[in-house]
């Protein structure tokens, strides 16, 4: 009886009141009846955690065929001249991640191309521009990227291009 008073006194003291208490089991009113006696050996505490939420099943099922998303075509680039090709022109794009990419366009190709290959690098058209370093201005595309070459819009010797996220419109 002594002992039971002194430890009630040190808890007490030491802020570790709970420890008087009986406690009470967590979970609330939740049944934790087996449906199996024999299932008591085999279930571990944490599966018979697990088996008492309500997770969602696995899903298993392959969507029918007309429900399958349909993987965007990400655009042919022309081949790649070589070094010394006379029209090659080195064309540079710095991407907001610090990545710079490079790679050789000739002069008479369409300015397009600087688009699929932006595309192709994970950079769509419709979120990202391109844009000259100095002074910094958008590339001018005027008239379809598709009527004009890279010599048409500037393009004639090696280029850095900056990939510039667009501004959202509300």
């Amino acid at each position: 009886m002594r002992l039971k008073k002194l430890e009630e006194r040190f808890y007490r003291m030491t802020g570790e009141t709970w420890k008087l208490s009986n406690g009470h089991k967590l979970g609330g009113d939740e049944d934790l009846v087996l449906e199996n006696e024999r299932q008591t050996a085999f279930e571990t505490a944490n599966r018979e955690a697990a088996r008492r939420r309500n997770l969602p099943k696995p899903s298993t099922e392959v969507p029918p065929p007309g429900e399958q998303p349909v993987p965007e075509e990400v655009p042919d680039l022309p081949d790649e001249p070589p070094e010394a090709a006379e029209e090659a022109v080195t064309v540079a794009l710095r991407c907001p991640s610090g990545r710079v990419l490079r790679r050789r366009f000739l002069k008479s190709c369409s300015s397009q191309a600087l688009f699929d290959w932006m595309l192709k690098i994970g950079y769509h058209s419709s979120l990202y521009s391109l844009s000259t370093s100095f002074p910094r201005r958008p590339l001018e595309v005027e008239g379809g990227p598709h009527c004009r070459t890279l010599q048409d819009i500037g393009i004639t010797v090696d280029t850095v291009l900056n990939v510039e996220e667009k501004e959202p419109s509300n």
